[in-house]
């Protein structure tokens, strides 16, 4: 893809550059006759103007409001560190004993293939 820096400087379509010669590759005006610009630098494109200045009032109302991701709203929660110490110590106790129950599946060896008859 063409960026803006590849513009032909004669007729201002945008066309390759050549990897070595770093000039415009040999191309066709609108009227199938090779163009003047074929085999010169590239037109570098003036820089965009920055955008225009938001108002305070809408950078505030902005802030206020929640973040969105897409249709998503984002809201920043705070939890209560007694919670969330529960909540951990749950879930190590919980690991803990399936960890166990693993183990002594493991020391068993049995499984449902080796039982007779299946």
């Amino acid at each position: 893809m063409a960026s803006a820096a590849t513009k032909c400087p004669v007729c201002g379509k945008s066309v390759s550059i050549g990897l070595v010669s770093q000039t415009v590759l040999q191309h066709d005006n609108k009227n199938s006759e090779q163009c003047a610009g074929s085999g010169k630098m590239p037109a570098v494109a003036a820089p965009r103007a920055a955008a225009a200045p938001r108002s305070p009032r809408a950078a505030a109302a902005k802030s206020s409001s929640p973040t969105t991701k897409g249709s998503l709203s984002v809201r920043r929660v705070e939890v209560d560190p007694e919670v969330l110490r529960e909540r951990n110590e749950r879930a190590e106790r919980l690991r803990i004993e399936r960890a166990e129950a693993a183990r002594a599946r493991n020391e068993v060896h049995v499984s449902y293939y080796d039982e007779p008859g299946v």
